[in-house]
């Protein structure tokens, strides 16, 4: 994929790509290593170039299970949580394979919003957009729970 056709840059003119990968930093990281940790405080949110990251979830017990692998080419944009409320992370993130990764800090993002209002309004409606499409799917996801359970109280 080549980067300017990442959904995050899509609405974007030539010029104001340019101005806004200017703030992302490439990155070669090595397998197995944790970009974010759940509970963690971040600050960064990422596109993958090459290779291979997982999402990681803890459970009660304190088990980690995938909940997604995220490859080069996906046109995810993760960590983007954290990214805008500057809290905790909400799962771990760790690279599956060697892998380049674009990251974007919270701090020069939200300097390059305050002082590029219309750049600004096209990447935050994309994650708004984004951020409501994992509300819906989390609220069915909780709806299907939640059947099922009763189902499950209703059997016994």
């Amino acid at each position: 994929m080549i980067i300017k056709e990442h959904p995050i840059f899509k609405t974007l003119t030539n010029e104001e790509f340019e101005q806004f990968i200017q703030i992302f930093e490439e990155r070669k990281i090595e397998s197995n290593t944790i970009l974010s940790k759940e509970g963690e405080v971040n600050n960064s949110a990422f596109i993958v170039i090459f290779g291979e990251v997982s999402i990681f979830k803890a459970t009660v017990y304190e088990n980690d299970y995938i909940v997604t692998p995220i490859k080069a080419g996906g046109g995810e944009f993760f960590g983007e949580v954290s990214l805008i409320d500057g809290k905790a992370s909400i799962s771990t993130i760790k690279t599956s394979k060697e892998s380049i990764i674009l990251q974007i800090n919270r701090n020069d993002f939200l300097n390059f919003l305050d002082k590029n209002p219309v750049i600004g309004y096209k990447i935050m409606k994309y994650l708004a957009t984004q951020s409501a499409s994992y509300l819906r799917k989390a609220d069915k996801d909780m709806a299907t729970l939640f059947n099922a359970f009763v189902e499950v109280v209703e059997n016994d």
